[in-house]
């Protein structure tokens, strides 16, 4: 893996058989406890915000192969080279420290891998999160404490988060 971040590869990471998820990206950085990579979107072919995952769930990675690297229709990379302290972000813990005065993140957990989570950092101690939740609306809707060990992703400055920011200050200014 230290060739792919040195050289800034684009990989596919395969999570099979522990979760039903492959993933494909820049890997920023890889530890024993967690994986930070820049996200590719399949459906714009184009570099897309950050994520976080545990990196015990990673089965394989392999990198992308010439077609692969073809599809690439914005090569946006080195716009989120160098925007993370990833000397401060050892684990999930750190990299939700850092991530405190983001404006949305979205975190998935190991209870449920078909919902997640979207909100803005709240509280944080090192047992558990606390997230002002925003809905698919861009409503804000309440308040959810998660357990730090059992977040399995967490993802952030993604067009996804951009959109319910924009509608949620659309709904604002009404």
């Amino acid at each position: 893996m230290e060739n792919e971040i040195k050289n800034k590869i684009p990989i596919h990471v395969d999570l099979t058989p522990n979760r039903d998820e492959l993933y494909s990206g820049i890997c920023l950085k890889s530890n024993d406890e967690i994986f930070i990579f820049i996200c590719f979107n399949e459906e714009t072919k184009e570099f897309d915000g950050f994520a976080i995952i545990r990196n015990y769930e990673i089965e394989k990675y392999r990198e992308w192969d010439d077609e692969e690297l073809s599809e690439i229709k914005n090569k946006n990379s080195s716009d989120f080279m160098d925007k993370l302290p990833l000397d401060k972000m050892d684990n999930m813990f750190e990299c939700l420290s850092e991530l405190k005065n983001e404006k949305l993140i979205a975190i998935f957990n190991n209870s449920d891998d078909d919902s997640y989570f979207v909100g803005q950092i709240k509280n944080l101690s090192e047992i558990e999160v606390e997230l002002k939740l925003l809905n698919e609306d861009a409503e804000w809707i309440g308040d959810e404490k998660i357990k730090i060990d059992e977040i399995t992703y967490i993802g952030f400055d993604t067009s996804y988060e951009k959109e319910l920011l924009k509608k949620n200050a659309l709904q604002q200014d009404i």
